[in-house]
């Protein structure tokens, strides 16, 4: 004769249903989501739990980061389904845009408690006294942003983000950017061969006006620079980075390319901005409109992005490598204020430009190839260095190999020495932890 162990499984019945109504039910069957973004796994830190009933299974977030608060919620929405089945707690497809998502809703994005567990205080800050605050990240209908919430409260922080994704499933996207701020990566494209980027960390600035009179405030010693980008809380926001640069004033915004036409000889533009997105910039419009009448003045493209790593996923670099440089917070045109002579001429022209571009970024390889890891990163090898150093110019697996002399499969070792070393995943997060070291 033998005794049978107690188990814990749960038959039908009333019974079974009993049990369900008791959170230490649920403790053991709560878990934690985990998803992956950009190659990395990241888990939420709220429970979830999959409930089943009327032959109905679904898995809800809890919200809560304590277990047994999440197990405690778990029994009180099998209380509800008790009652009122389903509907009690909503579906996806039954909420409307133009109400609130409830607290126990199948779509968790109503909830408070979802939007203080995907918190995070960003790395790289837009202005270099800006003070520290939280993040948070709404996707919506296949796009998705970052929104500085302007304060280290969790509570405050999780209910402005709530506030931001409802304007956003009820008004659209549009609304949201004209009402809050957004925080994107700014890229200006200085060559095309080789490739060279600077990038830097903007915010929007919403409600602000977009166009100044030419000549209000304008300095007689200073570059005047002309912006052209259609989204007028980015434009905002590219006047007040530009006009803080010392040596440069930028004395307008334009929606478009064709709007240039309304420059004359005596605005003297010094350096023109263009979104290259915009229709017109690689055809004959913005020649006809400026490059005609302006033909000195340098035109630098620029293009916006979610984040740093977006960017770097659109970059196919070039014949002769490419190179990618983080410029401090605030300063956007960090290149040209290194230039003595930016803060001594009204003008530029091209040939100026090019070669305060190319010193800037010689610099920025020298730092590299001169003394390799020169005192920073010492627990890589000197040959996993020079496979950085080639790696940070651009060059394949193949031609870092022929230009070390060694084989490929070797440089396919140190790459994933290098990995293991700098905590990364991919080749992108190792340029980027090793040029920011």
């Amino acid at each position: 004769m033998s005794k049978q162990a107690p188990t814990d499984w749960i038959g039908t019945g009333e019974e079974a249903a009993d049990q369900r109504l008791e959170p230490a039910y649920w403790r053991t069957r709560v878990f934690r989501n985990s998803y992956v973004r950009a190659g990395k796994l990241h888990r939420v830190r709220g429970w979830s739990a999959k409930i089943q009933y009327q032959g109905v299974r679904r898995t809800v977030s809890l919200g809560a980061v304590d277990q047994d608060v999440a197990a405690a919620k778990a029994a009180d929405l099998f209380a509800q389904l008790q009652q009122a089945g389903w509907p009690a707690l909503g579906s996806h497809d039954e909420v409307q845009p133009s109400e609130p998502l409830g607290p126990y809703s199948s779509d968790p994005r109503g909830s408070i408690d979802y939007w203080r567990l995907r918190l995070v205080e960003r790395k790289y800050r837009a202005m270099p006294d800006a003070k520290p605050e939280f993040s948070c990240r709404i996707e919506h209908d296949g796009a998705g942003c970052y929104f500085p919430l302007g304060t280290l409260n969790e509570e405050r922080a999780a209910e402005q983000a709530l506030e931001i994704f409802n304007c956003v499933t009820r008004e659209g996207w549009e609304s949201a950017a004209a009402r809050h701020r957004r925080e994107l990566t700014l890229a200006l494209f200085w060559f095309g061969s080789p490739f060279c980027c600077t990038y830097t960390t903007i915010h929007t600035r919403p409600g602000e006006a977009r166009r100044l009179a030419k000549r209000d405030g304008a300095d007689a010693d200073s570059v005047n620079v002309f912006v052209v980008e259609p989204d007028e809380t980015v434009a905002a926001g590219l006047h007040g980075l530009t006009s803080q640069a010392p040596g440069f004033a930028c004395r307008e915004t334009f929606a478009d390319i064709g709007s240039l036409r309304e420059l004359g000889s005596v605005d003297e533009p010094g350096l023109l901005l263009v979104n290259r997105g915009l229709p017109g910039f690689s055809g004959e419009e913005l020649d006809a409109c400026f490059k005609q009448l302006f033909r000195d003045c340098p035109v630098v493209a620029f293009s916006t992005f979610e984040d740093s790593e977006q960017l770097f996923n659109s970059t196919a670099g070039s014949h002769y490598g490419y190179y990618l440089h983080r410029t401090p917070p605030g300063r956007m045109l960090h290149l040209l204020e290194e230039s003595a002579a930016a803060k001594h001429k009204s003008r530029q022209n091209t040939a100026s430009l090019s070669r305060w571009v190319r010193q800037y970024f010689k610099k920025q390889i020298d730092f590299l190839t001169d003394d390799p890891g020169g005192g920073t990163l010492p627990h890589l090898t000197p040959r996993e260095h020079q496979v950085m150093t080639h790696l940070c110019q651009g060059a394949l697996d193949k031609e870092i190999a022929e230009m070390l002399q060694i084989s490929a499969w070797t440089v396919h070792n140190h790459l994933k020495n290098i990995y293991e070393k700098l905590r990364v995943q991919n080749r992108t997060e190792a340029v980027m932890e090793y040029l920011q070291k």
